[in-house]
């Protein structure tokens, strides 16, 4: 069965992050360390270490885990560092997150923008900016690297999961941030197209009879649990579980592929468009 759901109209302050910034200035004066003493145990600029006190910048999951370990609490910073990247999602968002961490296979359609998992650092910020012009630096910060943490899920040392995306020929012409953003951009494409666990294919603007104008698609297959799927509109997204709904998204990624050019030409291509981006 489908869910839809949409984002809350008034969103109750997210609280993660000062609940980090607590916990960390308490074990430090529970240490009996300063902020200098505490970043060269860490291993991070005092600098770094003050801005996430003062949370102005979100605590990444290395620096979590670092905390632990140099702490000596278990999963205390760790899954709070958790709750820092979801309550940068909205609430409709957040099935997608677990979804990906679970994933053993990651199938994708995108006509709108470069997908999240592959975004550079300044892309993700220029996309970010552009739909939400009246954000805060602070609040722009902590939802570029909420969207940069989910990449760790390709640098986990195990169960790294297979990512297989089909992006339209106009979302890699369409210069975000700048012809030098959209240069990086598009290297990280094709670095990624190297990877043994991410396969890219570009559907051009020539190719007939596709399912792909119906909108975004993502279906997630698991190990230990049916595949499921999701579809996002402005507002709000719908995760798809009933199994006739998931074989239907199936299909269109499918039909989607079949008119996109083969990962090769897709490279070709891809740097074809580098190459003109001035």
């Amino acid at each position: 069965m489908a869910r839809r759901v949409k984002e809350p109209v008034a969103a109750v302050k997210a609280s993660a992050m000062s609940k980090f910034a607590n916990q960390l200035r308490g074990w430090r004066g529970k240490r009996g360390w300063s902020q200098a003493d505490t970043a060269s145990r860490l291993g991070y600029s005092n600098a770094l270490v003050s801005q996430i006190e003062q949370e102005h910048k979100p605590p990444s999951v290395e620096f979590a885990q670092k905390c632990d370990e140099v702490f000596g609490t278990p999963a205390t910073f760790s899954d709070l560092q958790e709750l820092v990247a979801r309550e940068a999602w909205p609430s409709y968002f957040a099935p997608v997150i677990d979804a990906e961490t679970r994933a053993t296979q990651i199938h994708e359609w995108e006509q709108r923008v470069v997908p999240g998992l592959l975004q550079t650092e300044d892309y993700a910020r220029a996309v970010i900016k552009a739909g939400q012009p009246r954000i805060s630096p602070g609040e722009l910060d902590r939802k570029v690297a909420s969207r940069l943490e989910r990449q760790s899920i390709f640098t986990r040392d195990t169960a790294r999961p297979m990512y297989w995306v089909v992006i339209h020929e106009g979302v890699l012409r369409h210069v975000v941030g700048s012809a030098g953003v959209m240069r990086a951009q598009l290297d990280r494409l094709l670095a990624a197209a190297d990877s043994p666990d991410v396969v890219i294919q570009v559907l051009t603007y020539t190719a007939n009879d596709h399912p792909g104008t119906d909108g975004p698609i993502v279906v997630f297959d698991f190990t230990d649990a049916p595949s499921s799927g999701y579809t996002e509109c402005n507002g709000g997204g719908m995760v798809v579980e009933a199994p006739e709904q998931v074989a239907a998204l199936v299909i269109s990624m499918n039909l989607i592929r079949a008119a996109a050019l083969s990962p090769r030409e897709s490279r070709q291509c891809i740097v074809k468009i580098r190459d003109e981006t001035t």
